[in-house]
């Protein structure tokens, strides 16, 4: 879809809860599957974009399968485009050796300075997993068919801006359209990412950011001179959104 005049609209969606977000791991690269919890928020994210109005016409998803498995509850009460676009750059930022680790026991081993700084910083990244534990995540899905580039040792949050610019770049932006919109279903990090970029956020700012699971987040875009810049960005439930981000914030943040 090229670049028409007029206002462009974007939904951007982080997955349903995830069985690793319900033991409170950091997930990051790891691949697990939704909670029952998190298949009845994709079911309530469709539904909202149902009662707007809003018809898809391209559904793009990270890699990792619990953004594809949220596409495939949504699809049982909206019809969505039966091929998921899968982009590995909307993937979750990867927390290096803590991947797998309760964030109540990193908290409590390196103190809540260096655990906040770890997780909240923009520019600060955890310590680097092992080689052997990269050499296994390579082995499997979905990264034994993915590109090198698209695991790291570790990453920061401006390691995920830096990623998701290209994305930005050459995907989102040219595909946008005014007759139908797009959805977009990725992380808690790298929808922050692409947020950092697209609404000129601060540092302080980002930081500060945290996007609920299944709250659907209407991007509308504005064309003048030939470019689309972001116009808005609301949730279709705004104080339900609110609510479930102050849960986040309380604890810890994503």
């Amino acid at each position: 879809m090229g670049v028409t005049e007029g206002v462009a609209e974007v939904y951007l969606l982080r997955h349903g809860e995830s069985t690793a977000n319900a033991r409170g791991l950091f997930t990051g690269v790891l691949d697990p599957e939704l909670t029952e919890l998190g298949r009845d928020e994709a079911r309530h994210a469709a539904m909202l974009l149902q009662e707007a109005g809003v018809h898809p016409a391209r559904v793009l998803c990270s890699a990792l399968q619990r953004t594809t498995q949220t596409a495939e509850e949504m699809s049982a009460v909206i019809d969505l485009p039966p091929h998921l676009e899968i982009e590995w750059r909307l993937d979750e930022r990867n927390y290096g050796a803590l991947t797998g680790l309760p964030k109540t026991e990193v908290a409590r081993r390196a103190g809540q300075a260096r655990y906040r700084e770890w997780r909240r910083s923009y520019d600060v990244a955890p310590p680097p997993m092992s080689e052997a534990d990269m050499a296994r995540l390579r082995g499997r899905p979905p990264f034994n068919r993915l590109p090198a580039e698209a695991l790291t040792a570790t990453e920061s949050l401006a390691d995920v801006v830096r990623r998701m610019t290209p994305f930005l770049d050459d995907v989102l932006i040219p595909g946008l359209g005014a007759d139908r919109p797009m959805l977009v279903i990725a992380h808690g990090n790298s929808l922050r990412a692409l947020l950092f970029v697209v609404q000129q956020l601060t540092r302080e700012q980002v930081e500060q950011l945290n996007i609920p699971t299944g709250h659907p987040l209407r991007c509308r875009f504005e064309q003048t001179d030939g470019r689309f810049r972001l116009q808005s960005a609301t949730y279709l439930d705004p104080e339900a959104a609110a609510d479930a981000a102050d849960v986040l914030r309380a604890q810890g943040g994503t």
